[in-house]
């Protein structure tokens, strides 16, 4: 029986031989075995082995650690550096501190509009004491309503009384210091109706002539006073029990009135007009 050919025309290769059914010639090596990792020789000192990551540098997959100051990693502070950037409140402070002098009017009308400053830059969304700032323009706002309302209180208290200027003959007053013989000026005069009590009675007002004004003193009263007194037919009223003074303002010049004031001299109330 014939032995089957191989259609290629090759004898066919044995696995366990890879040189096929022929036999290596005679001298030849054999095949080198596979390598095997783990007998792999050591790398060199100072080399990183192959597949390890050099020293400083992250494995693969593993997170790593960079260096301050790299891009999209932030540095050390500074030592010292403010951990925040907070803005400067000294205006706020010190428009507060100038609120509390509404009273002086020009302490509210600095405060209020620091105050306003303060407001605008907190728009930067920072806090630049806004805080302070509206209690300041509050504060600002209450003093310098009292100190307007003062201001108007006094005037309507100063409005009830007269000046000496204004006194005419036949008025009834009353005022401060006209009975008081210790007082050093006349204060507070006020016209009343002669049916009430009163301190005393306008007997004569004179105009000073500018000699008059100049060459003015207490004894030369009594000489503008007389005649006046006199013009208006009211010496008959001036007794023991009744006397005169002369009111004039301070230092008095051409134009300013010399009012002739008749008072009981015990100090006592006058009820009624004199000589009627």
């Amino acid at each position: 029986m014939s032995t089957p050919q191989n259609p290629g025309g090759d004898t066919p290769q044995d696995p366990q031989n890879p040189y096929g059914s022929t036999p290596p010639p005679e001298g030849t090596p054999p095949p080198a075995a596979p390598a095997d990792p783990a007998a792999a020789p050591p790398p060199a000192y100072g080399q990183p082995a192959y597949g390890q990551p050099a020293y400083g540098q992250p494995a693969a997959g593993q997170p790593g650690y960079p260096q301050p100051g790299q891009p999209g990693q932030p540095g050390f502070p500074q030592y010292g550096a403010p951990a925040t950037n907070e803005p400067s409140k000294g205006m706020a402070i010190t428009a507060l501190i100038l609120s509390f002098f509404g009273l002086c009017v020009v302490g509210a009308l600095v405060a209020i509009p620091l105050a306003i400053v303060v407001l605008l830059r907190g728009r930067d969304g920072r806090n630049h004491g806004k805080g302070l700032a509206i209690s300041a323009i509050v504060i600002s706002i209450v003093t310098l309503g009292a100190c307007i309302a003062l201001v108007v209180g006094l005037g309507l208290y100063a409005s009830q009384f007269e000046d000496v200027n204004d006194l005419k003959a036949g008025e009834c007053i009353t005022a401060k210091g006209l009975t008081d013989e210790s007082a050093d000026s006349v204060t507070e005069i006020k016209s009343v109706s002669c049916s009430d009590k009163h301190d005393g009675e306008v007997l004569a007002a004179v105009e000073l002539s500018a000699d008059q004004a100049e060459n003015y003193t207490d004894t030369q009263s009594e000489e503008i006073c007389a005649p006046a007194i006199e013009a208006e037919g009211k010496t008959a009223v001036l007794t023991e029990d009744i006397t005169v003074t002369a009111l004039t303002v301070t230092d008095p010049s051409a134009g300013d009135n010399v009012a002739c004031v008749a008072y009981h001299v015990d100090g006592s109330d006058m009820t009624g007009k004199l000589g009627s």
